[in-house]
């Protein structure tokens, strides 16, 4: 379960930035943990209404959907006790392992952290999803990233910003004070601001 700060910040970053759950020291998790792990923190940002990347609109073409359905709900091959095993996996929220050291596996070098069980090579998609992770962003969703960022959540930000500004103006000219931006003026605000910008304008 999260914590009400966690949710409280993850609400507020949500309008203003894209965000991409992800599973940190993902190695410490049996692969079931991880499975009913994801479940829950989907359920969690499902349940408090917090907006997870990618989004779906109505500006999405075919192939865009299938990228995000095959994001949301992959299937892949995962070994589990040196036994091939399909495994249907939630990619989202991703479970990664980090390393910055090099280990020699195999007489190849690569990135990944070795422990009394074994080795963790961090690009290897039977240890760990950051393989994913680093398509989704480097790849698959940065164009879209881009312009998430800029035409939705700036431009909304923005929009904001001259409001308070101007509702600020005319209060200051009036009572010599200022007054902040009213909840529901903000809300209107935000839904025209993306209207807007989905359309084009």
């Amino acid at each position: 379960m999260q914590k009400p700060i966690d949710i409280v910040v993850l609400k507020k970053l949500s309008d203003v930035v894209n965000v991409v759950p992800v599973i940190a020291k993902a190695d410490s998790l049996t692969l079931e943990e991880r499975q009913t792990f994801k479940e829950r923190i989907k359920e969690e940002f499902a349940f408090h209404n917090l907006k997870m990347y990618p989004y779906d609109n109505d500006e999405l073409d075919d192939e865009e959907r299938a990228v995000n359905a095959q994001i949301k709900v992959c299937t892949s091959l995962i070994c589990v006790l040196n036994q091939p095993l399909m495994y249907k996996q939630d990619i989202i929220p991703f479970a990664v392992v980090g390393s910055e050291r090099t280990i020699v596996v195999n007489g190849q070098q690569v990135r990944g952290r070795q422990n009394r069980w074994g080795v963790i090579n961090v690009e290897d998609e039977n240890h760990c999803e950051f393989v994913y992770l680093r398509n989704f962003l480097t790849r698959t969703h940065l164009q879209d990233l881009i312009e998430t960022t800029s035409q939705i959540h700036y431009e909304t930000f923005r929009a904001k910003q001259l409001l308070a500004l101007k509702e600020s103006s005319a209060a200051g000219g009036h009572s010599g004070g200022s007054r902040p931006i009213s909840p529901s003026a903000d809300r209107e605000l935000s839904r025209n601001s993306q209207r807007m910008t989905m359309n084009g304008y």
